[in-house]
């Protein structure tokens, strides 16, 4: 790189504040996944805001010490912008190039393999059978005849090792699954499970899908290619931002507790990630036409239900303000008051408690769990199974929403035609 010529520009990223011990770090995410974190000094801040693609190294050093915000050596100012391209941080042809290797491998392999295992959950098979089966135990328990259960909503926490430290969000996360996970439908029952994951990266379009296979350490859940086929015809853009599902820590998650469940056998899986865009109805817009084409295409099929989102996300590990004893207060209640619209099959009212609460940010979770109770069939039941909320694991400086639910197919009186597994759009 040529830093007295180039004029590098700072991809879009998000920033944290990391307090360790006396230190003051600024952490750069990049939401794609595409690049690992990287860490700096408080201070470097001003020359990343500096980094607009308007001037040279040189010019930018310059600009920082004439207006008294920054003495920094040009040395040491061209060697952090070097590390900010190897790092894959700057929009330039070098970031460009690996987004176009990273996008082909994806798109070229039939499965979507596991980009969490040995970081959040266990790659090797044994011990993540042995963690889930402290979670969830005796799964071959879990299943009824009785074909009422219509879903399940669930976190996406990453499960706690035995015997570690545990506090109420994390105790939640891992007892929730066992509650939650009982009279499911036997995998000869069911013809499809359709996942609904929280997106966290940003993108254009409200909802992705894939018919690849999601692979976990323990084996691969089948996909549904002709469904997805079938999406994509009336749907034309449901695949375009298809890199997306490489990031989709909620969905591998998910997969994984699917194949612990259902031992190999699961059925089918239709994988949907929800991005902020699926938020909002628009008439004859993209998130209507999904519900319209969902509608269409689940006809007639025996759907299980997977909804995997969480609720409130507050304080510094998430970039947010400190926490008070009263917005603690307030952050609980708007998620009780959340769960209870989705309860209560209310999708408008769930849109207003998650979206209209002055001085709180919506659920990280709001787009799936609207998605979810405009899909939902009229009339479906629910059982609020448990909510916790507490430091999640590994955010000292966090705060954390989580429920766990159990839906239920409505009953139809004799003389109605409804079908149980036909959704509906609200």
């Amino acid at each position: 790189m040529s830093t007295g010529r180039d004029k590098p520009r700072l991809r879009k990223v998000e920033r944290l504040n990391l307090q360790r011990g006396d230190e003051a770090l600024l952490v750069l995410r990049d939401p794609t996944g595409l690049s690992e974190q990287v860490a700096f000094p408080q201070e470097a801040s001003v020359v990343l805001d500096a980094l607009d693609g308007q001037r040279t190294v040189p010019q930018i050093r310059q600009s920082l010490a004439m207006r008294g915000i920054l003495e920094i050596e040009l040395a040491d100012l061209e060697a952090l912008v070097r590390d900010l391209e190897a790092a894959g941080y700057l929009d330039d042809a070098a970031f460009r190039a690996r987004w176009e290797a990273i996008h082909r491998e994806f798109l070229a392999s039939p499965v979507r393999r596991p980009r969490w295992a040995g970081l959040l959950y266990p790659d090797d098979p044994a011990a993540l059978a042995e963690l889930l089966a402290a979670s969830i135990p005796d799964p071959s328990t879990r299943f009824t005849d009785a074909g009422a259960a219509l879903g399940v909503l669930l976190p996406h926490q990453p499960l706690p090792a035995p015997g570690a430290p545990t506090d109420a969000a994390t105790r939640a996360a891992a007892s929730l699954g066992d509650e939650v996970l009982r009279g499911l439908p036997r995998a000869r029952d069911i013809d499809l499970v359709v996942v609904l994951g929280t997106d966290y990266h940003p993108g254009l379009q409200p909802f992705v899908v894939t018919d690849k296979r999601y692979a976990t350490p323990r084996g691969e859940l089948q996909s549904d290619p002709a469904l997805v086929r079938a999406l994509d015809r009336r749907l034309p853009w449901i695949r375009r931002e298809e890199i997306r599902h490489r990031e989709a820590m909620s969905l591998e998650l998910a997969a994984a507790v699917l194949q612990h469940l259902y031992d190999g056998a699961c059925p089918p899986v239709l994988p949907v990630l929800c991005g902020p865009a699926a938020i909002e109805l628009d008439e004859g817009g993209p998130v209507e036409a999904f519900l319209a084409t969902m509608e269409h295409v689940l006809e007639d099929r025996r759907v299980l239900w997977w909804v995997t989102a969480e609720l409130g996300h507050e304080g510094p590990a998430y970039g947010r303000p400190a926490l008070t004893k009263d917005r603690v207060a307030a952050l609980m209640a708007r998620d009780r008051a959340v769960l209870a619209a989705l309860a209560d099959g209310r999708p408008d009212q769930l849109g207003r408690c998650c979206k209209d609460v002055p001085g709180l940010d919506p659920p990280s979770g709001t787009a799936a769990l609207l998605t979810a109770a405009r899909l939902f069939p009229v009339g479906y039941g629910a059982e609020l199974v448990a909510y916790a909320a507490g430091r999640p694991v590994g955010a000292d400086e966090g705060w954390i929403g989580l429920g766990g639910v159990r839906f239920t197919r409505p009953v139809a009186d004799d003389d109605d035609d409804f079908t149980p597994s036909s959704p509906r759009v609200a």
